[in-house]
């Protein structure tokens, strides 16, 4: 753990109202987008991420500073996230393809207005694809893929093995790869 956290560290356990505010403000865009994208979308991400600090503070005399502080962050946000993406499965759901392009993914660059339709089309049936990957499979391949963390990184949000990372990743691919080629229309998959 740096300098930076351990001195935030100390002022949260101390109760610091300024520390509560420069630790959302260090890490609230990130913890927001790692939430948005185990939950499935924005809709509640800035409530979820709000949660995830409040959990945060509230827990932080348990914080041991074995890994980075923002590991440790991450890990309860994506707890945070499937907890009520489990909660949502028990009620209806709005779908992520309900979303406008680009909801979840950043924007492209320029682009012609064909290419554009494609690219958008291709996000929605990824993110639909995405969507229906079981757990754990999911976020551990979300962390990797579209938050572009490392292995190393995976494993200590997860609190798993860097062994059980990769072979996550490799069955999430797969199974992510077979909804693809399933819901193409049967000339192109031939």
């Amino acid at each position: 753990m740096n300098a930076d956290d351990t001195r935030l560290v100390d002022q949260l356990r101390a109760g610091d109202e300024d520390a509560y505010r420069e630790l959302v403000e260090t890490y609230q865009d990130r913890i927001i987008t790692v939430v948005a994208r185990v939950a499935g979308g924005y809709a509640d991400a800035e409530d979820l991420a709000q949660e995830t600090f409040l959990k945060a503070f509230n827990a932080i005399g348990r914080f041991a500073g074995q890994s980075a502080l923002y590991t440790w962050l991450y890990r309860i946000g994506v707890n945070t996230a499937r907890d009520y993406v489990a909660h949502r499965r028990r009620r209806p759901a709005i779908s992520l393809e309900s979303l406008p392009a680009g909801a979840v993914d950043p924007p492209s660059g320029d682009c012609g207005p064909l290419e554009g339709l494609e690219r958008d089309e291709l996000r929605v049936r990824v993110r639909e694809a995405m969507e229906r990957l079981p757990e754990p499979f999911r976020t551990t391949l979300i962390l990797r893929e579209m938050e572009g963390h490392t292995y190393e990184e995976v494993a200590g949000i997860l609190e798993i093995s860097i062994g059980t990372v990769e072979s996550r990743i490799f069955r999430a691919r797969t199974k992510l790869r077979a909804l693809l080629l399933a819901d193409l229309p049967k000339e192109q998959s031939d």
